[in-house]
């Protein structure tokens, strides 16, 4: 007795117009309306409670080995309004120590070059700018690896409101 055994047939290929539709569809599912923005102003006597700074990795942009510059982005916040970051006059500093609180750089901007800072971002308005540890004559040959870095502004009334303290790689570039 002889049993005939045919292999099963191949599975067909999808279709290319299949598949596009089918991505079409979950691609248009996943979109949504865009902002306009926030769905309120802030109140005129609103007042930042948090600092919240974006440092971008420090880069050799000298080329000597060491890093120096840092893209940053700071951003104001209240607790009484979470629509978008807020934007108030003060002035701001930031201050890179050492671990152990030995202060390597202070940078400081008066009120007017704070509001020159002021740029849109995704969230509403912050401050965008380049730290950089060559600034003024200064060096980026630093023995240190890591850095804490902290962000500060000082309200129009005088009082100071700081971010956490971030760490950041600074130093020679390439060193474990």
């Amino acid at each position: 007795m002889t049993i005939n055994v045919s292999p099963a047939p191949a599975p067909r290929a999808a279709r290319p117009s299949l598949v596009l539709a089918m991505l079409a569809m979950i691609l248009v599912g996943c979109q949504s309306a865009p902002k306009k923005g926030p769905a309120r102003p802030p109140p005129a006597d609103i007042q930042p409670t948090q600092v919240l700074p974006y440092f971008s990795f420090f880069e050799d942009t000298n080329g000597n080995g060491y890093l120096d510059s840092s893209r940053v982005t700071i951003y104001l916040f209240s607790d009484a309004y979470s629509d978008a970051s807020i934007m108030v006059p003060g002035t701001l500093s930031l201050r890179l120590t050492t671990r152990d609180g030995r202060v390597i750089r202070e940078w400081k901007y008066t009120e007017d070059e704070t509001a020159r800072l002021v740029r849109r971002g995704p969230v509403g308005p912050g401050f965008v700018f380049v730290l950089s540890l060559l600034d003024n004559g200064g060096t980026d040959v630093i023995d240190d690896l890591k850095g804490e870095l902290v962000a500060e502004i000082r309200l129009a009334d005088g009082r100071p409101l700081s971010s956490v303290s971030n760490s950041v790689r600074i130093g020679r570039s390439g060193r474990p």
